[in-house]
């Protein structure tokens, strides 16, 4: 048998011999705690951004006086910043407890989405495209750390979704057309 020579840990019966699990589909993200671990890294890696986008913002103004509606933008960024990183190190020290069974959407793919924010934080045009595509992140790692599929699939949709306006708003404009 599989377990021969191995002790029970916990004092357990010894469960009939099972295949060992087989490694989650490409289609399962979220199932195993190293998957919820990675997603907490680009949680990291998109506050990370949004802190590099304000302070690039802030220096562009070369010392000068920041006008107060880029003053509060930038405060709010900052403050979700800080809220992006602590709910991704929730999941990391919640790992195990956030694993999803079956979530239908492949790991790549939820990686991929952190990805393309972290870097569209950083070209952003629109501040309100930025603060909103922040919220959708805020709320990736909130339903991310329920462990439960509807919520998380919601927030995944809604991250993609302004993924999409915020490529259609810094889309560059098409040439003029010739009479």
């Amino acid at each position: 048998m599989a377990n021969d020579g191995k002790p029970q840990q916990d004092g357990a019966k010894a469960a009939p011999a099972a295949p060992p699990a087989p490694p989650p589909s490409p289609a399962q993200a979220l199932s195993t705690a190293r998957q919820v671990e990675e997603l907490a890294d680009k949680l990291s890696e998109c506050a990370d951004s949004i802190h590099q986008r304000v302070m690039r913002d802030i220096r562009r103004h070369q010392g000068q006086d920041v006008p107060e509606p880029e003053q509060t933008a930038a405060r709010a960024l900052l403050n979700a910043e800080m809220e992006l990183r602590q709910r991704a190190n929730r999941l990391y020290a919640e790992a195990a407890a956030c694993i999803v069974s079956s979530l239908g959407q492949s790991q790549k793919h939820l990686i991929q989405l952190t990805v393309d924010a972290a870097d569209k934080i950083k070209r952003i045009t629109r501040i309100g495209d930025g603060i909103t595509l922040v919220a959708r992140l805020l709320g990736l790692a909130a339903a991310a750390s329920t462990g439960q599929v509807v919520p998380i699939l919601a927030a995944v949709e809604g991250l993609k979704t302004q993924l999409d306006v915020v490529a259609i708003d810094n889309a560059p404009a098409a040439p003029a057309a010739s009479a």
